[in-house]
């Protein structure tokens, strides 16, 4: 995490990942990182004065997320995932309608790229012994128990033994349930990056708090 504060040249050109002065200097504008340098060469000093998107900087640092993503729509994912745990327990297929019904719609495959970044800092895991049971039809999804969940697939089984066809046995279940019977392990934030994670709320939400500012002000 880039703080405000005096960095060493070699400090800057590790985190982030940049080979000269120049290529350095030009990130921190690109970034929106304004800073105040003393010094030549590798005993120059860089004193972040103000970082204007931290936030957006956060997110590429220590997430590795793309320079060119939608950061807005990428910020608006992390405020329903983080405060809501319901919504961080649904289905993609779940979480995608959800989304689009909030007036800030995702595909799914955004969706999934935004939780794998959290997936492969060790934010969150798939917890192996908890799962969501759903239906799953179209853009439709009903959120169901275990047992109805072991019921439908068992009654599919049934159906194959008794000489359906698979797509016949699907199609019943469809029929009988509103959909395909599917499973989801439920994510769970990693205890040891937990004050990572409650930075990372903190600035979506100030985030917001910004642009709500913005807009009453416009």
């Amino acid at each position: 995490m880039l703080e405000c504060k005096e960095y060493t040249k070699q400090e800057l050109l590790e985190i982030l990942d940049s080979t000269s002065r120049q290529s350095l200097e030009r990130k921190l504008f690109r970034y929106g990182i304004e800073f105040e340098g003393r010094g030549y060469a590798n005993d120059r000093i860089y004193k972040i004065t103000q970082i204007q998107f931290p936030f957006k900087l956060f997110c590429i640092l220590d997430l590795d997320v793309g320079a060119q993503t939608d950061f807005i729509k990428l910020r608006n994912f992390y405020y329903y995932y983080f405060n809501d745990n319901e919504f961080m327990a649904m289905p993609n297929e779940v979480k995608e309608r959800r989304m689009r019904e909030q007036g800030r719609p995702l595909t799914r495959q955004t969706i999934a790229t935004y939780t794998r970044y959290l997936e492969n800092k060790d934010l969150i895991y798939r917890n192996t012994e908890e799962f969501i049971y759903y239906f799953a039809y179209k853009d439709k999804q009903i959120i169901t128990e275990k047992d109805v969940y072991n019921k439908a697939w068992h009654e599919y089984w049934m159906h194959l033994d008794a000489g359906l066809y698979p797509i016949e046995a699907i199609n019943r279940m469809r029929a009988d349930y509103g959909g395909v019977a599917r499973k989801q392990a439920v994510p769970t934030l990693n205890a040891f990056y937990l004050e990572k994670i409650e930075y990372l709320i903190s600035l979506v939400m100030e985030s917001i708090n910004e642009d709500l500012v913005r807009q009453l002000t416009e």
